[in-house]
């Protein structure tokens, strides 16, 4: 492939008496160029099919004592998804970030300013996500851009807030573990005849808190460890076991525990064992279950394929006020009850003993769905 010139060729009297044929050999040139464009085409394609999100942004001209600002040259679809700017070329940051813009811009100053990329994890509550925000400077001929990765890492930062609250929710754990040992011990010691009668009787406690402890503690299913199937009864009564234990002769039980079949199954079991856990927990500590003639009453009924369960405490100390703030036990109620399980769960802090509504659906208890 060559470039063909053509000159007039001029005599000394500047007279044209022909013309000048310049060939230039422009083949390799010509291969170059097309395998630039090849590399291209497959790097716009990589460009336009990634889940990352990728754009390009160039710092716009201000006057002195002007806030800096950045126009996107171009963003690929996945930035559009993941940031949820649609339409983002042309624009600006502080035409779209609004309230944000004058943080992501003293970002990008400094990476403009120094050259050096910045790596950082910003949460996007509008779409759910936390991004991980990769922000370089690279030269496009005499100019300089900005080129901007947002990477998905929602799943991790989700991860790493359950470990941390898996964490949290251990120590808790082994701090009412010694709590409810003590109970078990005092009330036992109250209603024992003999030392052997005492020993039986806070073995036996024991050992119903060892059963408890199964159902509540996290699994997975994948692994072949979860619950496939229970049913609600058995769930109320292997955890209030521990806390209630055998009535002495002529006495009333210490639960009441009442409601129709139903099955659970899946990770609804740990989810709706757990805050039952802690409310048994919470009633010996402070609640009914902390006193001799203390009692708990554990009612449930199917209402418009919801499951509507009461908890009903009677004969413990009397309730002046509610707490002024909620404890750890009561945001894992919280997150395992409207977090796990889709629900709601309502206290009232009757002055007479506490009383607590949850609020369920049925096919959240009945779908086996994984637990991670």
């Amino acid at each position: 492939t060559f470039i063909l010139r053509i000159r007039p060729y001029r005599t000394i009297a500047n007279v044209i008496d022909g013309v000048v044929l310049t060939f230039v050999d422009i083949t390799d040139r010509q291969a170059a160029a097309e395998a630039v464009r090849t590399s291209e085409s497959k790097y716009r394609l990589l460009f336009d099919v990634i889940d990352e999100g990728f754009c390009i942004l160039d710092k716009l001209d201000t006057h002195a004592g002007e806030p800096s600002d950045y126009r996107y040259l171009t963003a690929n679809p996945g930035f559009e998804q993941q940031s949820g700017i649609a339409n983002p070329t042309g624009r600006t940051i502080r035409d779209i970030g609004q309230g944000e813009a004058q943080g992501w811009c003293d970002i990008y100053d400094k990476v403009w300013e120094t050259g050096e990329p910045v790596r950082f994890e910003r949460e996007f509550a509008a779409q759910g996500r936390f991004l991980e925000v990769y922000a370089f400077r690279f030269d496009d001929g005499a100019n300089h851009r900005m080129g901007v990765i947002f990477l998905d890492v929602s799943a991790r930062v989700r991860h790493d807030q359950q470990q941390e609250l898996l964490l949290q929710e251990m120590d808790h754990r082994v701090k009412n573990l010694f709590a409810v040992t003590g109970s078990i011990v005092s009330l036992s010691v109250q209603s024992a005849t003999t030392p052997k009668d005492m020993a039986l009787t806070i073995q036996g406690r024991l050992t119903a808190m060892a059963l408890a402890h199964n159902l509540v503690r996290p699994r997975r299913l994948d692994r072949g460890n979860g619950l496939a199937e229970t049913t609600l009864i058995e769930i109320v009564k292997t955890i209030l076991q521990p806390f209630t234990g055998p009535t002495e002769q002529g006495q009333p039980s210490r639960a009441t525990v009442d409601g129709p079949n139903v099955i659970v199954r899946g990770d609804a079991v740990a989810s709706l064992s757990m805050v039952l856990h802690e409310l048994a927990t919470n009633a010996a500590k402070y609640g009914a279950l902390s006193e001799t003639a203390g009692r708990v009453t554990v009612t449930w009924l199917i209402d418009k394929q919801r499951l509507e369960m009461t908890w009903v405490e009677h004969g413990g100390p009397h309730i002046a006020e509610p707490p002024k703030r909620g404890g750890f036990g009561s945001m894992l109620a919280q997150s395992s009850i409207k977090g796990q399980l889709d629900g709601q769960i309502d206290y009232d802090w009757n002055p007479n003993g506490l009383i607590i509504k949850l609020s369920v659906k049925l096919e959240r208890l009945a779908l086996a769905r994984v637990s991670v």
